[in-house]
């Protein structure tokens, strides 16, 4: 090694234990005896007159000097290298913790009922901050400075099961009278919403993974054109929409919820126009004949949604065997936005 070489190392060297030194006595000299704070500060200043020089020796005995006055009159303050990296890891693991619980958390999609929006196995980002702050495990909004909007896509806290969370799209607010008819088309506030037929489905293999087909159309999936309010999307039905049989003046609030709301995964969907109290919205998956949602178990208040879904930033093909990683990967999903604005 040369002697520049040699020189810069002590340098280096000498910085980090003069940063060091200095930290040490910044936190904890006021807790020393003010002769023994300073011999610490002399011995850093000569280190840092030896540092200027280019006498290599000289650097690393000032250095030595700096270590044995720390060690003497500020060891016993000094945290250990096994405690700082207890410390470091548990501020990281906090600090996720906070950003899991009130910005940002990872989803999965495990079943198709978002199809074709969403595919089984679709990893992405939720955005907590969307409509406030909400507090974990109590499901209440602790600062409420948005409200969801027909067409967000929403995590949300399960009614039926809370140590479940489900993810669906708004489709009716506060207000609201929606009807569904029997092929999943949706009537808001008398309306139908905006959709056009775009012909056949057949990509339903594509989007469902290793799941098993559960698919209530049989290879009859038709997918539309939709829209609400100003975020357009492709829905999934079987048939065309029905007329808006039941009166408009026939409509229930589901009260109280527990009277209405039925959990049994063969249980048939609500046949009449309900309005969303306040508070809460209405929701139903994209795959319109094979989603639980709204229909059957009721509104979603809004303390039990968790966030608005961001981007898609992974997703995970079940299909394919294990031989042929990368053929798991939908890469042409990846970083895929989920609203699309019309």
């Amino acid at each position: 090694m040369t002697g520049r070489a040699r020189l810069g190392k002590a340098r280096k060297r000498a910085r980090h234990g003069a940063k060091q030194a200095r930290l040490l006595l910044k936190k904890h000299g006021h807790k020393i005896d003010p002769a023994h704070r300073a011999e610490v500060q002399a011995a850093l200043d000569k280190l840092e007159q030896a540092t200027a020089g280019s006498d290599v020796a000289a650097v690393y005995d000032a250095l030595k000097t700096l270590d044995e006055r720390v060690d003497e009159r500020l060891g016993h303050l000094r945290k250990s290298p096994t405690r700082e990296y207890v410390e470091s890891i548990g501020v990281a693991v906090l600090i996720a913790l906070l950003l899991r619980a009130f910005i940002v958390e990872a989803f999965t999609i495990p079943s198709g009922s978002m199809i074709p929006t969403l595919a089984v196995g679709d990893f992405l980002f939720v955005n907590k901050l969307s409509y406030g702050v909400r507090l974990p495990f109590v499901n209440r909004m602790l600062w409420q400075w948005d409200a969801p909007e027909r067409g967000d896509v929403v995590v949300f806290v399960y009614p039926c099961d809370p140590s479940l969370d489900y993810i669906k799209r708004v489709v009716g607010l506060p207000g609201d009278t929606v009807y569904v008819d029997p092929n999943g088309f949706a009537f808001v506030n008398g309306e139908l919403a905006t959709e056009a037929s775009q012909g056949r489905f057949d990509a339903y293999d594509d989007y469902r993974g290793s799941e098993p087909s559960t698919n209530n159309c049989g290879p009859f999936l038709d997918k539309f054109a939709a829209r609400l309010d100003g975020t357009s999307f492709v829905a999934l039905h079987c048939g065309g929409a029905e007329p808006m049989s039941p009166r408009v003046d026939d409509v229930r609030t589901w009260e109280p919820l527990s009277q209405y709301r039925n959990c049994a995964p063969d249980a048939p969907p609500m046949r009449r126009p309900w309005k969303v109290p306040e508070g809460h919205v209405f929701v139903m998956g994209d795959n319109r004949r094979n989603s639980q949602d709204s229909r059957f178990w009721g509104f979603v208040p809004f303390g039990s949604i968790k966030g608005k879904a961001m981007f898609i930033w992974l997703s995970w093909d079940g299909g394919p065997p294990l031989s042929r990683p990368w053929e798991k990967i939908r890469w042409d999903r990846l970083f895929q936005g989920i609203h699309h604005s019309t």
